[in-house]
């Protein structure tokens, strides 16, 4: 017989999150850039998650919750990989800010690492993210963590999220990114953030207060 095992979360007694305060959340969109598209690090379900990704940004501006775009971005423009002003840099042209959206480029993984987000969100009154982008292991993983760590409550899409094939430890086979996405996505919830579908996401109540 297998024991089922225990969530951090659930013996800490953090609840999981029934409501939405409008003025107390924001969504992070990071990382929906060419570059895990066509680019260095492309990741395999990427496109799939382009249709929702807008429905997400659609949700959120209708109940007027604030969306904040996370792009990373090398500081060397002669890095091969997320380089200022190269196509792997860009959004994706569906996946761009809006004009009632504002950005904030992050030069680490975590969208918090050397970033102005934190005090403006703490400015604001926010205390619960979204988080929803590329790729689970690095920047929503390590975000949920410093989320949590930072006293934020933080929701993360499990479909609004992908991960990119890895190379074992010991280089000698590759890890599929399903693998890796499954596994992230259960430590995230085991302790850093609740992980639930997006239209599980979307049914929560939005209230003003």
């Amino acid at each position: 017989m297998t024991l089922m095992p225990n969530s951090l979360r659930s013996l800490a007694g953090i609840p999981d999150i029934e409501k939405l305060y409008r003025k107390k959340t924001a969504l992070i969109m990071a990382g929906f850039q060419m570059e895990f598209f066509t680019g260095l690090l492309p990741v395999p379900d990427a496109y799939s998650l382009v249709d929702r990704a807008v429905k997400l940004m659609d949700w959120a501006d209708k109940h007027k919750i604030k969306t904040v775009h996370m792009p990373k971005l090398a500081k060397s423009p002669a890095s091969p990989v997320y380089a200022p002003e190269s196509e792997g840099a860009a959004f994706h042209p569906v996946l761009a800010p809006r004009k009632n959206h504002e950005t904030f480029p992050k030069y680490g993984t975590s969208i918090f690492a050397g970033t102005i987000l934190h005090g403006h969100l703490q400015a604001e009154g926010i205390d619960t993210l979204i988080l929803a982008g590329m790729t689970t292991p690095l920047s929503i993983m390590i975000s949920a963590h410093d989320a949590w760590s930072l006293g934020y409550r933080c929701l993360v899409p499990a479909d609004l999220t992908a991960s990119r094939d890895l190379l074992s430890w010991d280089k000698t086979k590759v890890i599929g990114a399903s693998k890796i996405q499954e596994a992230c996505l259960a430590a995230i919830e085991d302790r850093f953030a609740q992980v639930i579908p997006l239209n599980a996401l979307t049914e929560l109540p939005v209230v003003s207060s």
